[in-house]
């Protein structure tokens, strides 16, 4: 192979060099090849040609330029730009990948969201891993190399990253495990929502009012969890309601049974029931239990509402009177109360 090198006489073969300057010629071959000086001066006369020949002379260079070792293993320019777009296109190659495959699952297996999702993201999960393994196999990295990064990272997560994996392999326990899923109704120390991501950190409640609550996934696992959807969807609701006393009692049951029995969204279950719950300070108290299967809060909200309102009219049409607060108030004394009236400018 030539060599071009530029000197003050114009271009001459790199195997023709006079014995006076061969030895330095022959120690720097590599910076002759690259000569950016050369490149300008070679279009500033014209010679195109030229000029694209070191251009592309140098652009070779830098593509097998060294970068680092690893093991004496040599780690160029390429094989880490080669790696970089497999590890780019791969991970965009992946989540395309897991998505499809959820979709399918979902058309194929009639899957629900909750057990799609969590197969979509464990696919997601493995098929990253392998690109980036392969990644680094492209690059020239040695799997051996791990040992150390391996020994750091236990490390770092046994100081400063528990919390991290904690909550990272608490959501693969949900995702695995399932006690909660996408879609389901939740309730966590008072707060409640509708689940709508599993993350690998933290999983997201979509509130009554709209807000958002980002939950870590350890909390989950570690406390007590209302879920409103297993082993099924179906919430029993409670509906009280206080008449005045001197009331019916038996119309009242008779009305909350109607009520019921009208009602398309209550179910018609075998404890269903109206409970004479107690004798309250200024009515007396009943209570129309039955399920129901609510696809949101709201809704649930909504199917109450329904009764309470159906409630009021029959009761309003059997002249039942629904009871407010009030107190009789008994004054013991031994003569009669003077009452005097005494205007306001007084």
């Amino acid at each position: 192979m030539l060599m071009r090198v530029q000197d003050g006489s114009g271009l001459t073969p790199a195997g023709e060099l006079s014995s006076g300057d061969g030895g330095a010629a022959a120690a720097e071959p590599a910076s002759a090849a690259v000569d950016g000086p050369g490149v300008i001066e070679a279009v500033a006369d014209g010679d195109l040609g030229e000029a694209a020949s070191r251009t592309w002379d140098t652009l070779v260079w830098v593509w097998h330029l060294e970068v680092f070792k690893i093991d004496e293993t040599s780690v160029q320019v390429s094989q880490l730009v080669i790696a970089l777009l497999m590890l780019v296109i791969g991970t965009f190659v992946a989540r395309l990948a897991s998505r499809s495959i959820g979709a399918r699952l979902l058309n194929r297996f009639k899957l629900e969201e909750g057990p799609r999702h969590a197969i979509q993201t464990i696919m997601f999960y493995l098929l990253l891993f392998a690109v980036v393994m392969l990644s680094l196999q492209t690059a020239g990295v040695p799997l051996t190399v791990f040992t150390i990064f391996g020994g750091a990272l236990a490390l770092g997560i046994g100081f400063g990253s528990q919390n991290i994996m904690n909550n990272f392999i608490s959501g693969l326990i949900l995702l695995i495990e399932r006690p909660i899923a996408i879609g389901q109704m939740v309730e966590l120390n008072g707060d409640s929502g509708k689940v709508i991501k599993i993350g690998a950190r933290s999983t997201h409640l979509l509130g009554y009012q709209g807000e958002a609550f980002i939950i870590p996934n350890s909390m989950l696992l570690e406390n007590t969890v209302r879920n409103w959807s297993i082993p099924d969807r179906r919430y029993r609701c409670i509906v009280a309601v206080g008449v005045a006393y001197g009331s019916d009692t038996a119309k009242v049951r008779d009305i909350l049974n109607e009520v019921m029995d009208e009602n398309t969204r209550v179910q018609d279950s075998d404890d269903r029931s109206v409970l004479f719950q107690e004798f309250g300070d200024s009515a007396l108290l009943f209570e129309a239990h039955f399920w129901c299967t609510p696809r949101s809060r709201l809704d649930r909200m909504g199917v109450e509402s329904d009764l309470r309102f159906a409630i009021d009219a029959k009761c309003r049409e059997a002249g039942v009177t629904i009871a407010f607060p009030q107190r009789d108030v008994h004054l013991d004394t031994l003569s009669p109360l003077q009452v005097r009236m005494v205007s306001g400018e007084g």
